[in-house]
């Protein structure tokens, strides 16, 4: 009986993971439709600096913007040149935030190219954006 208690938790914790990277996907396609062809090159011809083992800094776009309060949400697209999984030589998606004050005193919009420190196995501050 554990077994199967075991199993349909494990079920659901896969169907969630497909849910949710299903709906990013879709959401990703949708930001990078409205994107121009110079916009697309832009961000295929971006270079990778490498800052440290398994972190790097590279040219992103804003792709959305959720404003917090004090804070501002962003959805960053970048080209994925180094990280090898399903979404490798793609434009892919990355999630930051950044103070309110950040994004006035840069003014910053949807569409705009910005620095991204990209750090995939910490646990916290993983994306940042660089100014």
């Amino acid at each position: 009986m554990s077994y199967v208690i075991t199993g349909l938790v494990i079920a659901i914790f896969v169907v969630v993971g497909l849910i949710i990277s299903k709906k990013d996907a879709k959401e990703r396609d949708e930001m990078v439709s409205k994107l121009s062809e110079e916009q697309k090159e832009y961000l295929e011809t971006t270079e990778v600096e490498f800052v440290g083992k398994n972190a790097w800094i590279q040219d992103a776009l804003v792709g959305k913007m959720v404003d917090k309060g004090a804070k501002t949400d962003l959805r960053l697209l970048w080209y994925n040149k180094t990280i090898e999984n399903n979404e490798y030589e793609t434009i892919t998606i990355a999630d930051a935030s950044i103070k309110k004050s950040e994004q006035k005193a840069h003014n910053l919009r949807v569409g705009d190219a910005v620095k991204m420190y990209f750090a995939p196995e910490k646990t916290t501050g993983r994306v940042k954006v660089v100014f």
